[in-house]
């Protein structure tokens, strides 16, 4: 996924405390997005976008499947990934940078707004792998330069 370069304000290891990060960010009204890569059977990569503090868009993409999910279908895999073996970053962008991706492709936007308060009941209690790639784990990392991350 290519998306707009910003600063990277955190990075941290999978699983987390999805709704504490999502308080502070709401909190300062932030706006960027969150990048999450896990690895299953299958290398995941889901990117959240904030906008004035609000969860405004999310798209997950398998790369061992080229299967894409926009939009409120996404932010369920998206919280589903939270729990997951990975990684993430919090990226802080521009309130423009943020309108200019969802100006480009309009399903990745949030049908369904989320309140904070409702969050945790959205969060499942434990991952669950979704997305089945036909693939052996470590060749799929070697296809994409991520042998490093073998386990």
């Amino acid at each position: 996924m290519n998306f707009p370069v910003g600063e990277v304000k955190t990075k941290s290891a999978l699983p987390v405390t999805f709704t504490k990060i999502a308080s502070e960010l709401i909190t300062r009204k932030f706006n960027g997005y969150i990048v999450q890569s896990i690895s299953n059977n299958a290398i995941e990569e889901g990117v959240l976008f904030f906008r004035d503090g609000e969860l405004n868009a999310c798209i997950i993409e398998c790369l061992g499947e080229q299967k894409t999910l926009k939009g409120d279908e996404a932010f369920k895999e998206f919280l589903n990934q939270t729990l997951g073996d990975g990684f993430f970053q919090v990226v802080e962008l521009t309130r423009s940078q943020v309108d200019l991706v969802t100006a480009f492709d309009e399903h990745l936007i949030l049908q369904n707004k989320v309140n904070l308060k409702d969050l945790p009941k959205l969060i499942p209690s434990k991952f669950e792998a979704k997305i089945n790639a036909n693939v052996e784990k470590n060749d799929l990392f070697e296809r994409f330069g991520l042998a490093g991350l073998k386990k």
